[in-house]
């Protein structure tokens, strides 16, 4: 059994394979739930918790106040984006593998940087807030009060199930549920319907879980002065990593502003409705990233060739869960189909073929992009984004161009087929390096800073 997932028995004849595949079938299920369930949950609780959220407020407010509220979430979104990049990421890297008390005095102060983020952040908001008027003023500066908070409690959560502690981040994302959720049922008892008090209900309860995450860590935050020393010394890889991010928010954006004016606002509904459907695989993938980076640095604590192989079989299972959901769209009958997005199911399911080439092509490249993420490679990892925003950009603008949604569908997988391959041999050269580094700096030489600091 290995960490990430498994290694498989060797048996011999066509019986004994038959029963071999069936045994790693059930070990990799069960070693899967057990690794990963916490993930999944936490991950499905949150994915949840925000739809019911953006439909709970698109069906109770005006289009005005629907706007005001975009706004607040565009920001909050973004934020947690770059901290995620620059906090979370920088903690599960650099402090996953290291002793308790080293670990602890890095979550102090990856929650600080976050906290001194959503701070600068919070002060911009409010600063808008004050230009404005109406509802789109109110909802901003709720966000600007609550955002520090909001943006620590994700890097709780993230520091919770690095450490594979899941039951107690899902009790976090269940308190902020939980807090949201009574607050909309008196709102509507009160017969209150403003966007005003939606938003502070969801900030509230998610302040709360902030400080519910807070108590089950056992920390506190450091000092301001204290997080700017400690991004300054992983200066090394935090600004690649956050121009990562940037770069993967940009090119989606980019794509899907550039396919509406290109296609039509039609055909990119039909590019739109054939995500949805597919839309279950983004959980899966979020859930196990939040688990996979802290069990791969372990992992490379102890080999770099373990590391790799067990990316490779990350990939495989990611790879036969993809293809698993598009088993199961593929045979959902026309009426369940309709009932979920009605006139939009024929032209989604049109799209579903070349989306799931796309899918398992992300899949296959996912351990990949892991290993990297574990190698602490970030000028790989930057170099793989620029070579993926490129491929994606052209093939996807190009297949629009040529035959609307379904030309940018089958762009989207020829991108991926591309992205993987680029990924794999990043990761492959990554790991030459890592391992050469290790042979240098264990006789002294150049390469001893090419380490990632938690390995050494």
């Amino acid at each position: 059994m290995s960490s990430l997932l498994l290694h498989g028995a060797r048996s011999t004849g066509f019986g004994g394979l038959w029963v071999g595949l069936r045994d790693l079938a059930a070990q990799g299920a069960g070693h899967l739930v057990r690794r990963f369930g916490w993930a999944f949950a936490d991950q499905l609780l949150s994915s949840g918790t925000n739809f019911l959220l953006n439909v709970l407020v698109a069906r109770t407010v005006g289009v005005r106040d629907l706007g005001a509220f975009s706004i607040a979430y565009a920001t909050f979104t973004f934020s947690l984006g770059a901290v995620r990049a620059i906090a979370s990421e920088l903690l599960i890297i650099r402090h996953s593998a290291l002793p308790e008390h080293e670990w602890r005095d890095g979550i102090r102060r990856s929650v600080g940087t976050a906290l001194l983020v959503g701070i600068v952040t919070g002060v911009g908001c409010l600063v808008a807030a004050t230009t404005l008027a109406g509802s789109v003023s109110h909802v901003l500066a709720i966000v600007g009060i609550s955002l520090p908070l909001l943006l620590v409690q994700d890097v709780s959560r993230f520091a919770l199930l690095a450490r594979r502690r899941g039951a107690a981040a899902l009790l976090s994302d269940a308190a902020w549920a939980a807090v949201m959720f009574t607050a909309f049922v008196l709102l509507r008892e009160a017969d209150v319907a403003s966007v005003t008090w939606f938003t502070f209900s969801w900030a509230g309860a998610g302040c709360v879980a902030a400080v519910v995450g807070l108590m089950q860590l056992k920390v506190l935050p450091c000092g301001p002065i204290t997080a700017v020393r400690w991004l300054r010394g992983h200066s090394d890889i935090a600004p690649r990593l956050l121009a990562e991010f940037a770069i993967t928010t940009g090119v989606s954006m980019m794509t899907v502003f550039a396919i509406g004016g290109i296609a039509g606002l039609g055909e990119l509904g039909r590019l739109q409705a054939a995500q949805i459907l597919l839309g279950p695989l983004n959980i899966m993938f979020s859930g196990v990233g939040l688990v996979a980076t802290a069990e791969g640095v372990r992992l490379l604590r102890d080999s770099s060739r373990r590391l790799a192989h067990d990316c490779r079989w990350l990939s495989l299972a990611l790879t036969m869960g993809v293809l698993a959901w598009g088993m199961i769209v593929a045979f959902v009958p026309r009426s369940i189909g309709e009932a979920v997005l009605r006139t939009n199911w024929d032209a989604g399911r049109a799209l579903v073929a070349p989306l799931l080439i796309a899918f398992v092509c992300y899949a296959a490249s996912f351990g990949a992009s892991i290993g990297l993420h574990c190698l602490a490679a970030a000028r790989r990892i930057l170099l793989a984004r620029c070579i993926d925003g490129v491929l994606t950009l052209f093939f996807g603008l190009a297949g629009a161009y040529l035959a609307g949604a379904k030309g940018g569908a089958w762009g989207f997988a020829v991108a991926g087929l591309l992205k993987s391959i680029n990924a794999w041999w990043q990761f492959s050269i990554a790991i030459r390096e890592y391992e050469g580094g290790r042979g240098e700096a264990g006789r002294g030489g150049p390469d001893a800073d090419y380490l990632p600091r938690a390995a050494r």
